[in-house]
């Protein structure tokens, strides 16, 4: 008995049951493409990571990241944040206010010490006016007698006793007056003297809680808000001024023979284009690649950072802390050198 393995309708598909069909050939052919489809779509899968070994084999990708030159402002003491007053993208000169700071244990420890240190001036003070003028009268009249006894004794008139007797209550007088600005002036005690001197710290402290840009730049990221509360060190925005922007490339620890001073590399935007690049300095450290490179659900782990130059970056993608890829090619191809 011969076994055979195709049907009759493979054999003739252009008849069902003693039938003809004019549209069989179409059919199978149909059948044909969804059967490819399938295929593709079991192996697509396997195609993908079959191509990423091969680019990995050909290039290194690693994750980048864009730094533009910039400072962080920091609150130097514990404080409330009162007032913010630049957005980010703001343009900013130096010397120019950006947020205001607050501290109302500060204040009111101010507001007793000047409330203690207040002296009355009232009808005490009055007084000691009204004695004031009173004495320089007698001060007046004692220096006029004065001249008048110095110019009988030079005429003979007066003796020397007589002089020496005016110019004593002269001198008594003054004595008097010199006594009473002693009394409006009071000698400062050693309480007084430190209530000065906190108030003093108190208002060079809350002067010092206007925090001013130090140099030209543009504000990029405000990192609090108006009545939050702020520790010493705590950052406040970051200043981005110009200059030349740098990219960080956390490499793997297998590549660092592969990124030398001087190599080409190009660098991937998020928008898919893509630019030259080269590297300015080879591994500089390790250091944990930021968590927004990093892929979903990976543990912290610790790459050798590359720090490369771009050229020509157009303004538009001058933002601070961009994700970018690397890719350049492997020491050991004749043109990755």
């Amino acid at each position: 008995m011969k076994i055979r393995f195709s049907s009759a309708k493979e054999q003739q598909p252009t008849q069902e049951q003693g039938l003809q069909v004019l549209y069989a050939p179409g059919k199978r052919l149909a059948f044909r493409l969804r059967w490819y489809l399938i295929l593709l779509a079991v192996v697509s899968p396997l195609l993908w990571l079959v191509g990423r070994w091969a680019l990995t084999l050909w290039l290194i990708e690693a994750p980048a990241q864009l730094h533009l030159p910039g400072s962080e402002l920091r609150a130097r003491d514990g404080a409330q944040v009162r007032q913010v007053l630049v957005q980010p993208g703001q343009r900013v000169s130096a010397g120019e206010l950006l947020v205001r700071l607050d501290n109302p244990e500060w204040r009111a420890r101010r507001f007793l010490l000047e409330a203690a240190g207040a002296t009355p001036t009232g009808q005490d003070a009055a007084a000691l006016e009204r004695e004031r003028a009173l004495l320089q009268i007698l001060l007046d009249r004692a220096q006029a007698r004065v001249d008048q006894t110095q110019r009988l004794f030079d005429a003979g008139a007066a003796t020397r006793g007589e002089l020496l007797a005016a110019a004593d209550q002269r001198d008594a007088r003054l004595r008097d007056l010199y006594q009473l600005e002693q009394r409006r002036q009071p000698a400062v005690s050693a309480d007084q003297r430190q209530r000065e001197l906190e108030l003093a710290w108190l208002d060079s402290r809350l002067q010092g809680l206007e925090l001013r840009a130090e140099e030209d730049g543009k504000v990029g990221e405000i990192m609090v808000a108006p009545g939050e509360n702020v520790g010493p060190g705590t950052p406040l925005l970051r200043l981005e001024r110009g200059g030349e922007a740098q990219v960080w490339i956390y490499l793997h620890p297998s590549h660092a023979a592969d990124a030398t001073a001087g190599k080409p590399l190009t660098l991937i935007f998020p928008d898919g284009s893509k630019r030259p690049a080269i590297v300015l300095q080879a591994v500089d450290d390790a250091a944990p690649v930021p968590v927004e490179l990093r892929p979903p659900f990976s543990a912290p782990t610790r790459s050798l950072r590359v720090i490369a130059r771009v050229e020509d970056l157009p303004d538009d993608w001058r933002i601070d802390r961009l994700g970018l890829k690397a890719r350049f090619a492997h020491a050991w191809l004749p043109f990755g050198g």
